[in-house]
């Protein structure tokens, strides 16, 4: 099991179905009505906020894929 599996695990219901609704529509490409910034020093990841939830995915031409997801804290930027 991964990070970002264990991550989920223990988040509670409530949060979790804010961050599974967010998750689909970041792989299924529909991301309109979410808040995504790009990360500066990076070409294609972003970053989405869902309350103190950050998910940090990579989207290039061809696809998404989601790199970390944590809890804001000074670290959540620097160790994915």
């Amino acid at each position: 099991m991964d990070k970002n599996q264990r991550f989920l695990k223990r988040l509670s219901s409530k949060e979790f179905a804010a961050v599974e609704i967010v998750l689909r529509k970041i792989l299924s490409k529909n991301t309109t009505g979410l808040d995504i910034k790009k990360l500066s020093g990076y070409s294609d990841v972003y970053r989405v906020r869902t309350g103190n939830i950050r998910i940090i995915f990579l989207d290039d031409k061809r696809h998404a894929e989601v790199l970390e997801i944590s809890r804001r804290s000074e670290k959540t930027y620097k160790d994915f």
